[in-house]
């Protein structure tokens, strides 16, 4: 009888098994499989995307951003917790605690930790990353830092209203790879482009310009949203996002309404915070150390004109003071320099000289730089124009080897100590060529550690004033932007506080709670 109750409860296990094991398989039927989303991307070379070797432009250092993470991350509306989950600010603005999330591992598995945090600061201190500002007024901007647990406290060398952006902002590199690399510009071993980030490098290719990176699977944070993106080259982004060769891209203004009112295509206009600007290189050109002449070719180049021939009218003249209408600290009582012809000649004073134009290789580059010419040599000015690649007119510029150049940068919606890091002679970033102004570097350097927002607002007005009258570079004007993709394929675009491309935030790659 034992035996016989025993062998009905095995039975009716069996069964429940059975029953449970049939129904879990059923479960693993009706669950949908996962999604692969690629996205392709308009290519390029922007160089190798590790903190040391991408170049300094916004598509190099925004692919570095995927794979290295920072304390702190920019949403659509300021600062927010990334690495840190949490941070404090000292009363004196000098001491800054941060509280680091647990669980975070690098890409090849070990543990990311608050010494890693504390190695990032002192090896940028001997090593400066391409991109970072982590300087304040000639000096490294964190004096010390130590470890407590999770916990990383950083002590400033003097206040800035900027700190917190600047370290939080800072790409952590793992200590175990990098403490054994005493030239990380020229590092090409085992792990120099290991990172914390949610997605991997597993392809690049300089010449083609492409670049792929998968999703991190073991990404400590929120879900990447997209498997794999991939940046390829293309001949005419139009055409390539028309044929569904890539998946967003921006449209000149005439082509627009081949996209609008059509539920396949979603439009997003922002007015971009990149501006064509002319460089002026003062130590190989003596005659542009002249302010007179500086104006005069501010007030012989028809911006207008190039706006509409370039951008059929779609564009804003660009301000001399640098910050943009969009900016909260945007100084309007500026002399505008519109086009003038007669003004500018009584400027020049009957004076002559020849200047070559350096522009990258780009259509539109080309046309712009024909136009100026034209204006200039109707003043005096005769220019010759050198056109070469864009990737070797970067250098060039960035080397100082050129007379005048015409360039093409954003991240102007940033705070306004950008311009302490563009303007000052002490910069090392410093972005102009020869050209020195005491009271210009005076007055950058206080508002970099004004603690009084209004007083600190007087002093950025004040600032651009001097720019709008010195003129030590023309701003020439900056696009509207005209970014259409297919939402249906992927719809987590977006932009941050102090930049409009879609394609460049981190945020655009991630999975977030929707508000």
């Amino acid at each position: 009888m034992k035996n016989r109750k025993l062998n009905i409860i095995g039975i009716f296990v069996l069964c429940l098994l059975f029953l449970v094991a049939c129904n879990k398989e059923k479960e693993e039927m009706a669950k949908p499989e996962e999604k692969e989303v690629v996205l392709r991307l308009e290519g390029g070379d922007f160089g190798y995307p590790n903190p040391f070797r991408h170049q300094n432009r916004g598509p190099g250092f925004f692919k570095m951003e995927l794979i290295y993470d920072s304390l702190l991350e920019k949403d659509e509306n300021g600062l927010i917790p990334w690495l840190a989950k949490e941070w404090e600010v000292s009363e004196d603005g000098k001491t800054f605690t941060f509280t680091l999330v647990d669980g975070v591992k690098w890409h090849d598995g070990k543990d990311l930790t608050a010494e890693d945090v504390a190695f990032t600061v002192e090896y940028f201190k001997k090593h400066p990353p391409v991109r970072g500002g982590l300087m304040l007024n000639g000096k490294y901007l964190m004096d010390t830092v130590s470890v407590d647990g999770n916990k990383v406290i950083i002590h400033t060398v003097d206040y800035t209203p900027v700190a917190l952006e600047k370290i939080g902002s800072m790409r952590i590199i793992p200590k175990h790879i990098w403490e054994k690399v005493d030239d990380p510009e020229k590092f090409s071993g085992e792990g120099d482009i290991v990172g914390s980030g949610p997605y991997k490098l597993v392809a690049y290719n300089s010449e083609q310009g492409s670049y792929k990176m998968e999703k991190n699977n073991e990404f400590w944070g929120l879900e990447p949203a997209a498997t794999a993106i991939e940046w390829i080259p293309v001949s005419d982004k139009v055409l390539a996002f028309q044929n569904g060769e890539i998946d967003i891209t921006i449209i000149p203004v005439d082509l627009l309404k081949n996209f609008e009112n059509n539920k396949e295509f979603k439009i997003v206009k922002n007015f971009g915070l990149h501006n064509y600007r002319l460089y002026f290189n003062f130590d190989k050109v003596p005659a542009l150390q002249d302010k007179d002449i500086r104006q005069a070719i501010a007030y012989a180049i028809d911006r207008k004109e190039l706006i509409d021939k370039l951008e059929r009218g779609s564009g804003l003249e660009g301000s001399q003071g640098y910050l943009p209408p969009t900016h909260p600290m945007y100084n309007k009582n500026l002399p505008a320099y519109s086009y003038n012809i007669e003004k500018a000649k009584e400027l020049m004073k009957g004076k002559t000289f020849e200047v070559e134009l350096l522009v990258g290789n780009s259509p539109k580059e080309v046309k712009m730089s024909e136009l100026i010419k034209i204006r200039l040599e109707e003043i005096g000015i005769s220019v010759k124009v050198i056109s070469i690649d864009s990737k070797a007119r970067d250098s060039k510029v960035r080397d100082k080897d050129y007379q005048m150049a015409i360039m093409k940068y954003g991240g102007m919606g940033a705070d306004p100590d950008m311009l302490r890091e563009i303007y000052s002679s002490k910069s090392k970033k410093g972005e102009l060529a020869g050209y020195h102004n005491e009271v210009l570097d005076e007055l950058l350097s206080q508002q970099s550690t004004e603690r009084d927002v209004e007083k600190r607002k007087e002093l950025i007005y004040k600032i651009q004033e001097v720019l709008a009258e010195e003129i030590p570079m023309l701003l020439l004007y900056g696009e509207v932007e005209n970014t259409v993709y297919r939402p249906e394929k992927y719809d987590y675009w977006t932009t941050r506080y102090d930049h409009t491309k879609l394609d460049h935030p981190k945020l655009s790659y991630i999975i977030r709670p929707k508000k």
